[in-house]
Parts: structure tokens; C-alpha cells; sequence
């Protein structure tokens, strides 16, 4: 199952996606709500989904689309989750986790738009995972079975303030517009479909990232342990999973107006955005 939001009279609304078209959710008993969905118990309602009538289509994956988790409690970043990203950076091959604010979420198809006082803006593609029901101190088993879903997400970052002025991490990464997610949420059948996922990041249509969710450090499961021992995780909570190598501040190539980011994973529609940066414009 593809979960959506789209952007109904000023209210996101429940979607979901059948061959590239996107159809409301509705019920004759009651509207299926994304504080339902997302908030409380996301694995138990994923049931009364499949029951749900659809209406539409009434929008394409041509067509732009709200984040999927669009009100997270929080979302974590997982940093230097590739060995061969840290080496790329100069950085110690060790994983290290920042949050991220939830007010920098944007959706599928729309603008990435860099502020004036943000220098040096890089794309970064990953795997997003959604966590479906509270885990405190999870054991392995615990964390592989509170695993909702995944996503494409792009963790775009002012590496200036990064590492230029070393500003917080959650800065670089929290700027409005800076973590794109979607096209959709795909629900997962079996941990097992985790394991051999592979993402793919293009700019303007050249591929410049490659990465297998094997080549991670720590698993998704792995990361949802180590988190969960110091903080309980809540339905609709997103972790961004790491990049792979391919990153842009490397070779000193940074986003430009105009440019166009797609994040791929095996088997989903590309996650597309469009980087605007009005300054740049201007001068």
C-alpha cells in the first residue's frame, strides 16, 4: 500500500496511490485522519485502509504533493551511516545521530528554497523509515516490528553552516524546506523488504549517489535499538537513515536555482524537487 497527502481546500488530506494516480481516502462511518493514522495506532488502522472507498483520482505523481508524515513528534538524522559518505568527507567512520525540525518538512514537487544567508546548499538522498507504535528500549525483534513504513528523503543541508561557521548539525539540516519526503509512504509487508533496498540520487538527470541499505553501517533495526535506549520513539517519528557517497561539498559543486533533485528507491517513484534560490536570482 501507497499512503499520500494531498492538499485539499487548505487541509492535507489522506491519499493513496494506484498506478502513478492518487485517489482520496473516505468511509461512509468516519474519515480516516492522519492523527488516526500516523499518531495513535497506525498499524491497527492500516486494516480499515484496505476497506476504505476511494475517490478520483484527484491529483498525479506529476502533480505536488504534501509530505506523507506531514506532523512528525520529531525526526531523527543518522549521520556517516555509509563508511565510504564519511571517508568522501574526511570524517571519522563513525555514526552519529541530530535531529531535525519538523517545520523544515516539504513534499514531492515542491520548491527547495534556499534562503539568501545559505551559501552552500547540498543535496543528500535517503532512505526515510516511519516508525508505527511507541518503542522504548526495543530489543531487535521489537524494533524490525515497529517499522511502519519508508520513504525517499532528501536530507538538503547548508554545509557552510555545517561546517564553515560549525553551527549545530541541526541547523544546516532544519532550514524551511530542507527535508523533502515522499512521493509516498510505502507500507511495509515484512522487515525482509528492507533489507535489499537500494536509493538512487539524480541531479539534473545525472546520477550522483548510489547506495544499498547492506552497505549501511547499522541496519534500520540497529538504529531503532541504539535510538530507543535513550528516547521513546512515537508513531509517525521519522529517522533519516544516512547517505551514500555522492554528495556534492566534496567537489565543491552546491545546488543551484533551477536545479533539479530526484531520490529513487527500488521499486518507488522518484521523490522530484526543484531548487529556487531567489538571491542567486537577483544578483
Amino acid at each position: 500500500m501507497l499512503l499520500a497527502s494531498v492538499l485539499m481546500n487548505d487541509r492535507a488530506r489522506l491519499a493513496v496511490v494506484e498506478k502513478g494516480q492518487v485517489f482520496l481516502v473516505s468511509s461512509p462511518e468516519h474519515e480516516l485522519t492522519y492523527s488516526e493514522l500516523f499518531y495513535e495506532r497506525p498499524l491497527e488502522l492500516l486494516s480499515r485502509l484496505e476497506r476504505a472507498d476511494l475517490e478520483g483520482p484527484v491529483a498525479s505523481l506529476d502533480s505536488p504533493l504534501e509530505p506523507p508524515v506531514p506532523r512528525p513528534s520529531k525526526i531523527i538524522g543518522v549521520g556517516k551511516n555509509y563508511a565510504a559518505h564519511a571517508r568522501e568527507m574526511r570524517s571519522v567512520e563513525r555514526t552519529v545521530f541530530f535531529m531535525k525540525a519538523p517545520s523544515a518538512l516539504t513534499g514531492h514537487r515542491h520548491e527547495v528554497v534556499v534562503p539568501p544567508e545559505v551559501a552552500k546548499p547540498d543535496y543528500e538522498g535517503e532512505i526515510v523509515i516511519v516508525i508505527g507504535k511507541a518503542v522504548r528500549r526495543a530489543s531487535e525483534a521489537e524494533a524490525k516490528g515497529a517499522i511502519l513504513g519508508y520513504m525517499a528523503g532528501n536530507d538538503v543541508t547548508a554545509r557552510d553552516l555545517q561546517y564553515d561557521e560549525c553551527m549545530p548539525w541541526c541547523l544546516s539540516k532544519s532550514v524551511d524546506t530542507f527535508s523533502p519526503t515522499g512521493p509516498y509512504l510505502k507500507v511495509v509487508q515484512d522487515y525482509s523488504e528492507l533489507e535489499d533496498l537500494c536509493l538512487e540520487t539524480r541531479l539534473n538527470g545525472d546520477v550522483v549517489q548510489k547506495g544499498c541499505a547492506r552497505e549501511m553501517m547499522h541496519s534500520f533495526a540497529e538504529l531503532i535499538v541504539e535510538l530507543s535506549k535513550y528516547m521513546t520513539l512515537r508513531p509517525g517519528d521519522l529517522i533519516f537513515t544516512g547517505t551514500p557517497p555522492g554528495v556534492g561539498h566534496p567537489r565543491g559543486r552546491y545546488l543551484q536555482d533551477g536545479d533539479m533533485i530526484e531520490v529513487s528507491i527500488t521499486g518507488l517513484d522518484a521523490l522530484v524537487n526543484v531548487v529556487s534560490r531567489p538571491a542567486s536570482r537577483a544578483a
